[in-house]
């Protein structure tokens, strides 16, 4: 049997460990009263472009365009209780098949985008950290390219 699965607030707290050094500032925030079990997470790409997300049980959603911006909390929370509350009408959000799912939410009127992660919604916003992402990974797989070529030289 697995472990349980992680409840939003350590989602958000792996969120902020996991990018910190991608991101030029990330920080949690104490959650909305009106919404206390959303975790939110303000973060500043390497653009300097800030964002305040959301984690819900549906995913991660951008829920303004800077630090403690609740514009879109409402909207995309009302939509997600109104879509469990009533099971026969199509839903607005792509449940995920994880433990717990995460996706993000670019908040706009009447289109809510979902993501399954922190990665794939830093990857769509920020080019400097898919750039950033794909150097470091380059720089692993190189060290561990010199480390195959070293324990072949010295068994030889």
């Amino acid at each position: 049997m697995g472990s349980p699965p992680k409840t939003l607030q350590e989602i958000a707290e792996d969120i902020k460990r996991d990018i910190g050094n991608k991101v030029k500032y990330v920080a949690l925030r104490s959650a909305d009263t009106e919404f206390p079990d959303v975790p939110l997470v303000n973060l500043t790409t390497l653009e300097e472009r800030e964002l305040c997300v959301a984690i819900t049980t549906c995913g991660l959603c951008i829920i303004g365009h800077s630090h403690d911006s609740l514009d879109g909390l409402a909207h995309v929370t009302r939509d997600y209780i109104r879509d469990i509350a009533d099971s026969s009408r199509p839903r607005n959000h792509v449940k995920l098949s994880q433990q717990v799912s995460i996706a993000s939410a670019v908040y706009d009127e009447d289109i809510v985008q979902y993501y399954e992660t922190i990665y794939s919604l830093l990857d769509d916003v920020s080019p400097m950290y898919r750039e950033a992402f794909c150097s470091e990974l380059s720089d692993k797989l190189l060290l561990l390219q010199r480390s195959q070529e070293q324990n072949m030289n010295t068994r030889a």
